[in-house]
């Protein structure tokens, strides 16, 4: 809700989730329009064969904890969907 009002000057006195919502669909409009940033690893020049090398650091070589506990593999799976 926050960000929805400081960065996209979206009035305060809406009900947060509809600020909140707000905000979610306007997100990618700022990210890749307004500041052009790439959507893709492919777009700023990484290929799927970077990829172990990238995972291996992301987990250090073992389980990155969190919700759901990451390991290579499952890096490696996250980074194919960002192609």
């Amino acid at each position: 809700m926050q960000f929805g009002v400081n960065v996209f000057g979206i009035s305060a006195d809406k009900e947060p989730m509809a600020i909140a919502r707000e905000s979610i669909e306007r997100l990618p409009e700022f990210l890749f329009d307004t500041l052009q940033l790439k959507r893709t690893f492919t777009e700023v020049g990484i290929a799927a064969e970077d990829f172990p090398v990238m995972a291996r650091r992301a987990c250090g070589g073992g389980i990155l904890p969190g919700f759901k506990p990451l390991g290579q593999k499952d890096i490696d799976k996250i980074f194919e969907m960002c192609l």
